[in-house]
């Protein structure tokens, strides 16, 4: 929880929740930019696990590459849920 990660279509999320019983490739993930526009998105949350999601995780990213700051807030404090 905490980590920042990079899905295949390129958006960078938060995993802000791992789900007991399953992968730990299968977290539920708050997506916040885009590296092929390189501008912030509006948040979104992924459950990587639904039937049908077809974004996985591919790489886990340091926010200072991206120029990001601050990540926590997207996920500290708040629900997944």
């Amino acid at each position: 929880v905490g980590t920042l990660v990079r899905l295949e279509s390129g958006r960078l999320g938060v995993v802000v929740e791992l789900q007991p019983g399953k992968s730990l490739l299968l977290p539920k993930v708050r997506v916040f930019f885009s590296t092929k526009s390189m501008v912030h998105i509006k948040p979104l949350l992924l459950d990587l696990s639904a039937p049908g999601q077809r974004d996985p995780i591919i790489t886990r990213e340091d926010a200072a590459k991206w120029g990001l700051k601050d990540i926590d807030r997207f996920w500290i404090g708040e629900k997944a849920g």
